[in-house]
């Protein structure tokens, strides 16, 4: 078959063999062109080719194709059919199709003579059929036996020469030789596996007794194997027809049946299947298969082997039903093993994974109700799994026919007993988790204070007494009367150890469970609670009221109370122990955590007390209040009013008042003001003298700032009652300012922002023009009280010094360029006297156009201001970091510098993000109204829902002196 079929010439090179006829003369080097016997991929591709061919003539030959794709065994071909001429029609399509690809299938054998004189091509094939049907030797088909003539298999072994000694039972074999002659009986079926199975189990012991490959087995071994060859020597009279029902309409087979039979011992276990059929009230069965396994090296128990069984049997019939074009009716799958029929009944997920998984496996095959119990004496697989003396192997045996009561109408079959329950060692392990959970008789986190729950549980107690005094018929006395008015000593103790002692039984309850009933803690439970309690290393014990208390070690110092030789155990985190710690940290004021802890110590043992003292300070809503800082955000970008050039100066103004300046006037001295205008640009000044801070001074002094300045487009200031004022009556009226002034200021003025009140770093550009002015004041050397005239000169002089001040840093090495001042902008000049330099243009062009020389030199101002002042402004100097910005609805305090003990809470209404996102400003409801204050002077409180309560006592007034006053 593989030298029908060339191979590509680019991969003939890989088939090459040295070959020579004379020895004395060097090999020459060959190259198979065909696929040759033995190279792995010759019978694969041989197959592929063979399939390949039939799907192209699968149109014109459907049945030769089927036949060839499906019942063929490499170059092989098996079939049956029912009647002659379709067994001559369909072998003469298979040639005719293998033909076509130059397959010529020859040596053939069939059960009918006439078939073969209607296929065999050839003498050869026509006396080899004459000496098949004349004879009563077997021939070969695929390692089985079969008799043409009758139509049955044998299983006679095909024994080697050098083995037939053996077979006698006089010669002791060693292990391979055992395994050669268990291996030459060729069983596909499993037809004959109730003797193939005993041959197993002999192999397995010898495996068992560590015997080597080419050693003898023993003498009890021997034993066994003398018994199995004498089954062996049986199978030679063994006939097991082909067909399954021959003679048999095909309207038999609608009742046709699959019936497997599974067991197992300690030894192997078996799955074997039948078809039954009922035809004219006569049933038929047959063996269809078997499969056999021994039982593995690792002991297994038998209800485990049972179950390998039914997967075993489950297998079985999947594979029989895909092998086999019959319609198969019904399926039964019988087991004696009541313990595998509970188990498939019921929830597999709670056995041990490996019952449970081959349940869940024969469920995915099967249906439950498929599966019924046969008594073990009517289990045909029980012939296979256990060895029976005086077995004699012929036809008539039931392994080959099936049990008799299948012969029997369905209501005759065994009927299903009474499962047995599951076993306790296939169940899965439950680990369950024993812990003693008592509810909580009082919801001790609804208590913000100890004294309350501590009063609660006291009046709880009396109420309770007072009650059962009623229930006895005790008459009240006055003295009882009288005690009900105030709490006792006596009382609070006693509602103190009640909640100590719910407490530690739920978080102690197992230990304070244990130690009820044995009084200690046992030694047997010393060793657990040494990994799992954290009492252990306390050495605990319960006191005659049942509160858990630690045993100390300064037993004998008399003097001390009994609290402190054996505190009370706290436990960590509970409710309780956060309220006694919260009454300890507010007994001290707030302060002082070392004195509090000491003091606690002395009657209660907490672990890791300090950490719980850090946790209630973090809670505590009093030291939030008063330890609350503002947060400044980090620091804005420049506004366009800083970073605008070529604009004309005081374009964007900053203004400001600082004072009040004595002057004499006449007998008498006064009060006055300077208006400081700042332009935020090239950081020049202007002063004007005012007399007071009312609105009108304002307006005149912007005024007479207006008439020698000019208008600006933009005014900063803070929010000073004079500004607010201007501010809006500027555009509405003037007074005493002419009709024409008054529309040029209104229409040049574009836009008053103003600072949120209490931020003078956000009027910074002008706030440092008053130091640096009154620097310039101090300076000059005058009377002490000045008259107002000569005030007037000094501003203008301190004016003139501080537009000056070079605006960047200049070497003095450096020659080349004056220092860049305000002056430059102003008056082209750092001192006020017009000499241009000679660098910028020339004396015609300055003869030509004055103009042209004014903008020169205001253009390189300009440029020098863009390159060595704007970089010098880019820098945060502080508050360079990210912050959590303030959100709407979060409690603030306003922080007041002068106030530390007046700040005022409110709650954020409204924030103002500036172009970067950041929030700086915010609008703060307050119990006096809504104020508008920067971030920097606004703390947060982070105060939580659970201490609202707390927190409404202090109200929207100020702390002072650790107190809230209302």
């Amino acid at each position: 078959m593989f030298h029908q079929f060339e191979i590509r010439p680019e991969d003939r090179q890989a088939q090459r063999f040295l070959f020579r006829s004379d020895l004395s003369k060097a090999p020459d080097t060959y190259v198979m062109d065909v696929a040759t016997f033995g190279v792995t991929c010759s019978p694969s591709a041989a197959q592929f080719i063979k399939n390949r061919n039939a799907k192209d003539f699968e149109s014109e030959y459907p049945e030769a194709a089927a036949a060839i794709v499906y019942n063929h065994y490499v170059d092989d071909y098996l079939d049956s059919l029912d009647t002659i001429d379709e067994a001559v029609n369909l072998a003469l399509q298979v040639k005719t199709v293998h033909a076509k690809a130059g397959f010529h299938i020859r040596n053939w054998m069939f059960s009918s003579k006439e078939v073969l004189s209607r296929v065999g091509d050839s003498a050869e094939d026509q006396v080899k059929s004459f000496r098949t049907h004349t004879s009563s030797t077997s021939e070969r088909v695929l390692g089985m036996s079969w008799f043409p003539e009758s139509d049955e298999f044998t299983f006679s072994g095909l024994f080697r020469e050098e083995l037939m000694p053996l077979l006698g039972g006089n010669v002791i074999p060693t292990k391979r030789q055992l395994l050669q002659v268990l291996m030459s009986i060729f069983d596909p079926l499993g037809l004959v596996s109730l003797v193939v199975v005993h041959g197993k189990i002999l192999i397995q012991n010898v495996w068992r007794a560590n015997i080597e490959w080419d050693s003898k087995i023993n003498n009890e071994l021997f034993s066994e194997w003398r018994r199995w060859i004498q089954l062996l020597d049986q199978l030679n009279a063994v006939r097991i027809p082909r067909c399954y029902f021959p003679g048999y309409l095909p309207d038999s087979f609608n009742t046709l049946q699959l019936h497997l039979f599974v067991d197992a011992s300690e030894e192997a276990y078996v799955a074997a299947a039948y078809f039954r059929i009922v035809d004219q009230s006569q049933v038929l069965c047959i063996l269809v298969s078997s499969k056999t396994k021994v039982a593995p090296l690792k002991p297994l128990s038998i209800p485990r082997l049972e179950l390998q069984a039914a997967l075993l049997g489950s297998r079985l019939a999947k594979s029989v039903a895909e092998n086999h074009t019959l319609p198969i009716k019904q399926r039964f799958f019988w087991s004696d093993s009541t313990t595998v029929l509970s188990w498939l009944q019921s929830d597999q997920r709670k056995y041990r994974q490996f019952v449970a998984c081959r349940v869940s496996e024969i469920l995915d095959s099967t249906k439950v109700t498929e599966w019924q119990y046969v008594p073990s004496r009517e289990n045909v697989a029980d012939d296979a799994t256990k060895w029976k003396d005086g077995l004699r192997i012929d036809k008539s045996l039931r392994w080959f026919s099936g049990p008799h009561f299948l012969y029997d109408s369905p209501n005759m079959w065994p009927q299903q007993k009474k499962l047995s329950s599951p076993t306790a060692e296939e169940l899965r392990p439950m680990h369950v988790h024993k812990e003693i959970i008592h509810d909580p008789l009082i919801q001790f986190c609804g208590f913000s204070k100890w004294e309350r729950c501590l009063c609660a549980v006291a009046y709880v107690h009396r109420f309770v007494d007072q009650l059962k005094r009623k229930t006895k018929g005790d008459p009240d006395d006055a003295e009882a009367k009288e005690v009900q008015l105030f709490l006792t000593r006596k009382e609070l103790q006693r509602a103190e150890h009640t909640i100590l002692r719910l407490a530690q039984l739920e978080a102690f309850a197992d230990e304070v469970t244990t130690m009820q009933t044995n009084q200690s803690l046992p030694s047997d439970q010393r060793q657990r609670l040494e990994k799992t309690s954290k009492l252990y290393k306390l050495s605990p014990f319960l006191d005659e009221r049942g509160v858990v208390r630690m045993e100390g070690r300064i037993v004998g110092f008399t003097e001390a109370a009994f609290d402190f030789k054996y505190p009370a155990v706290l436990p960590k985190n509970h409710c309780v122990t956060l309220l006694i710690v919260d009454s300890y940290h507010r007994r001290y004021n707030h302060c002082n955590g070392e004195t509090a802890v000491n003091e606690m110590r002395q009657k209660f043992h907490l672990s890791e007390m300090r950490a719980a003292f850090r946790k209630v300070r973090k809670m505590c809503t009093w030291c939030k209040v008063f330890r609350a800082t503002p947060t400044v955000p980090r620091m804005a970008l420049l506004p366009d009013a800083r970073v605008t050039p070529r604009v004309k100066p005081f374009s964007f103004v900053g203004l400001d008042y600082f004072g009040p300046l004595l002057v004499v006037q006449g007998r008498h001295e006064v009060k006055r003001w300077v208006a400081l205008f700042t332009c935020l640009t090239i950081r020049a000044i202007h002063l004007e003298l005012v007399s007071s801070l009312s609105t009108e001074c304002c307006k005149m002094a912007i005024r007479r700032f207006i008439a020698r300045r000019g208008s600006p487009k933009e005014i900063y200031s803070d929010r000073g009652t004079n500004f607010v004022g201007v501010s809006g009556e500027l555009r509405e009226q003037l007074k005493g300012i002419t009709q024409e002034l008054a529309a040029t200021f209104t229409n040049t003025v574009t836009q008053w922002r103003f600072n949120p009140p209490a931020a003078p770093h956000m009027g910074g550009s002008w706030e440092r023009m008053v130091r640096s002015v009154k620097c310039a004041l101090a300076s000059v050397s005058v009377e002490r009280k000045p008259s107002e005239e000569v005030l007037v000169t000094l501003l203008v002089e301190a004016e003139s010094v501080v537009n000056s001040r070079p605006l960047t840093y200049m070497p003095i090495e450096t020659s080349d360029h004056e220092a860049l001042t305000p002056n430059c902008f102003l008056m082209l000049s750092t001192s006020g006297v017009n000499q241009p330099p000679t660098q910028l243009v020339d004396d015609k062009q300055a003869l030509r156009s004055s103009w042209f020389l004014h903008q020169r030199l205001l253009d390189q101002f300009w440029t020098r201001w863009v390159k060595e002042y704007l970089p010098t402004i880019t820098k945060r100097t502080k508050w360079f970091v990210n912050t959590k910005p303030v959100s709407a609805g979060e409690l603030v305090i306003i922080v007041e510098d002068r106030l530390r003990n007046g700040w005022i809470r409110g709650r954020v209404l409204r924030v103002f993000p500036g172009r970067d996102g950041r929030c700086r400003c915010a609008n703060v409801k307050t119990s006096s109204g809504i104020l508008r204050r920067p971030v920097s002077k606004l703390a947060v409180l982070e105060v939580d829902d659970t201490a609202r309560e707390d927190t409404e006592q202090y109200g929207s007034g100020n702390v002072q002196d650790g107190a809230v006053v209302p």
